[in-house]
C-alpha cells in the first residue's frame, strides 16, 4: 500500500537530513534516495531501491554513488604499495626545470631502496617511508596523476595526506551496462577499471581510466559472472557490489556469495515489476510518491 501523506514524506526527509553527501542532486527524490542508500552503506546493510520508468533519475543517483563510494575507498581503505626491484616511480615534487622526474628501483637491501634517475642515471638510497611520501609507483608516465591527487584533495576540502594513495585493500564494484561507465563524472581523475564481457562486447581488454596506476578504486563490469571470475575468486576484497539496473536474475546468487566473500550489496532497478528477495529490503518508489517528495 502506498502512503500518500505529505507529512510522512517530510518526516522521512527530516530523518535522513543528517546524512552528509559530497554533492546536492537536482531532484528531491534522487537526493533523498542517495541519503537513504548511504545510510545503509555506512551500516554495511543491503538495500534494494526500485524506480518505475525513471531512467534519468537512477543515472543521476548512480553517478553520485560512484563519487561517494570511490571517495570512501580513497580515504578509508588505502594500502601501502608493495615495492619491488624494477618498479618505476614518479617524483611528486616540483623541480625548477618544470619536468617530471622518473626513477627505477635498482636494488632493495635492509629496507633501503636504491633508485636510479631514468634520464641522468644518478642514484640515491631512500627508506620506504621516504619513497611512499615523495614518489608514486606507476606503470608509465601520465599527465592524469596530478589531476587525480588534486581531485580528491579538492573533494575533501583541501585535505593533505602524508602520501598519495595508489593501492587499495578494498574495492567498489558496479555491475552495470556500459552507458553508466561512459557517463561517469571526472572518470579521467579517478582510477577505475572497466572489465568487459568478452562474449557480448567482442573484446577481453580491460579499460583503465588512469593507465599509469597499477591499482584502482572501483571496477565496472556488465556481468556478475565477470566480477566473480576476475575479482572475487582471485582474492580481491570488495566492500560493496552495486547491481545497477541489470542482472536481476543473479541477485539470488550474489546474495549467496555475499557472506562467502564478505561484501555488502546495493541494488538499483528501474522496473514496474522488480525482482525482490526476502533477504534484502526493497524500497519501491511509486510515481505519486515521487511527485510528493519533489514538491517538498
Amino acid at each position: 500500500m502506498t502512503i500518500l501523506n505529505e507529512e510522512y514524506y517530510q518526516a522521512l526527509w527530516n530523518k535522513y537530513e543528517h546524512i552528509n553527501t559530497l554533492n546536492i542532486l537536482d531532484s528531491n527524490t534522487a537526493y533523498l534516495t542517495l541519503k537513504f542508500i548511504l545510510n545503509f552503506y555506512q551500516k554495511s546493510q543491503p538495500i534494494h531501491i526500485n524506480f518505475q520508468s525513471s531512467k534519468n533519475t537512477i543515472f543521476e543517483i548512480g553517478k553520485q554513488l560512484f563519487i561517494e563510494f570511490v571517495n570512501d575507498i580513497y580515504l578509508n581503505h588505502y594500502d601501502l604499495p608493495t615495492l619491488k626491484k624494477g618498479n618505476k616511480l614518479r617524483d611528486k615534487r616540483n623541480y625548477r626545470d618544470g619536468k617530471k622526474h622518473y626513477y627505477i628501483i635498482k636494488r632493495i637491501f635492509n629496507n633501503t631502496f636504491n633508485i636510479e634517475d631514468i634520464k641522468t642515471k644518478a642514484n640515491k638510497n631512500l627508506k620506504y617511508d621516504d619513497i611512499v611520501k615523495n614518489y608514486i609507483p606507476i606503470e608509465k608516465g601520465s599527465r592524469q596523476l596530478k589531476g587525480y591527487t588534486k581531485f580528491f584533495s579538492d573533494l575533501n576540502g583541501g585535505i593533505k595526506m602524508d602520501f598519495t594513495p595508489t593501492n587499495f585493500e578494498k574495492k567498489t564494484v558496479f555491475i552495470a551496462k556500459k552507458p553508466l561507465w561512459d557517463c561517469l563524472p571526472n572518470r579521467n581523475k579517478i582510477p577505475c577499471t572497466y572489465l568487459p564481457n568478452p562474449r557480448e562486447e567482442g573484446s577481453a581488454t580491460k579499460i583503465k581510466s588512469i593507465p599509469a596506476l597499477q591499482d584502482c578504486l572501483a571496477y565496472f563490469t556488465p556481468k556478475y559472472e565477470v566480477c566473480y571470475q576476475d575479482i572475487l575468486i582471485k582474492g580481491e576484497k570488495v566492500k560493496t557490489i552495486i547491481v545497477f539496473d541489470t542482472e536481476a536474475d543473479k541477485i539470488e546468487q550474489i546474495l549467496q556469495d555475499k557472506s562467502r566473500f564478505d561484501f555488502n550489496l546495493i541494488v538499483i532497478s528501474n522496473s514496474y515489476s522488480p525482482t525482490k528477495n526476502e533477504s534484502i529490503p526493497c524500497w519501491n518508489w511509486f510515481k505519486e510518491e515521487i511527485e510528493i517528495v519533489n514538491a517538498l
